[in-house]
């Protein structure tokens, strides 16, 4: 559940943020660090309760990942095979996005929706639990995504407008704007707000924040409930040449 915003930035480059909204009894996430996985450093925070994660750097793509797909959905009597976030984790071991969308099986997982962010090109896949849908996105345009298993559409479009709205307000393209954008846009609406709170029962609790600029990436977090900010520089090879 979260909310993700994509800014073009540079030649190719990009800005990909991401608002983590979990329930406040869910225990507090471990912050970034870098593992192998399938032979190459991939860096990610993560949950300790599924073992996955929500965004994760590997040397060619971000990927990142919210629940659910078009329609808020409801859970089945069976278990789902394994958590959502290790989709995100289990998608570096394919070379390209084509390859994860012909090869990898999505039976008995829940509905999410997956961004795969790389120079020049933004793939999105929505899993109903039933069918995929795969789209291109223009990756030289702004973009934002609600996550539909807390926004109904109503406030996903008004969510869009203060995106918008924020956008024509000066220059937004950098990454300590758009990091102001997510934490305080729809102020005065804190159910639904960007960093949001809900009844004590849902709460925004980190923003995770990819900056791919030519040969360099720098990876932001800021865990909201510890207030604590980590900052690092990826090594060169992370980025796609």
């Amino acid at each position: 559940m979260c909310t993700v915003t994509y800014l073009p930035y540079g030649t190719n480059g990009f800005i990909l943020t991401h608002s983590r909204d979990e329930k406040t009894i869910r225990s507090v996430a471990h912050p970034p660090r870098t593992h192998t996985l399938a032979g190459q450093p991939v860096t990610f925070p993560q949950d300790p309760q599924g073992r996955g994660t929500w965004i994760a750097v590997g040397p060619h793509r971000t990927v990142c990942l919210l629940n659910g797909a078009f329609v808020a959905h409801r859970p089945g009597p069976d278990q789902p095979r394994h958590s959502r976030g290790l989709v995100v984790l289990h998608s570096f071991r394919y070379e390209t996005p084509e390859a994860f969308i012909q090869q990898y099986s999505l039976a008995g997982i829940d509905p999410f929706t997956l961004l795969m962010a790389e120079y020049g090109r933004l793939t999105e896949l929505r899993w109903t639990g039933k069918r995929l849908a795969v789209s291109e996105i223009d990756p030289h345009r702004p973009h934002i995504w609600s996550s539909v298993t807390l926004y109904p559409r109503p406030v996903i479009t008004r969510r869009e407008g203060w995106f918008r709205q924020w956008q024509h307000q000066g220059p937004y393209c950098s990454p300590t704007a758009i990091r102001e954008f997510h934490l305080s846009a729809g102020e005065g609406d804190p159910e639904n707000a960007v960093q949001m709170r809900r009844q004590n029962q849902y709460l925004t609790v980190s923003l995770t924040q990819v900056i791919h600029l030519h040969e360099q990436t720098e990876l932001v977090y800021i865990d909201l409930i510890q207030q604590t900010t980590t900052q690092q520089t990826l090594l060169p090879d992370y980025a796609t040449v």
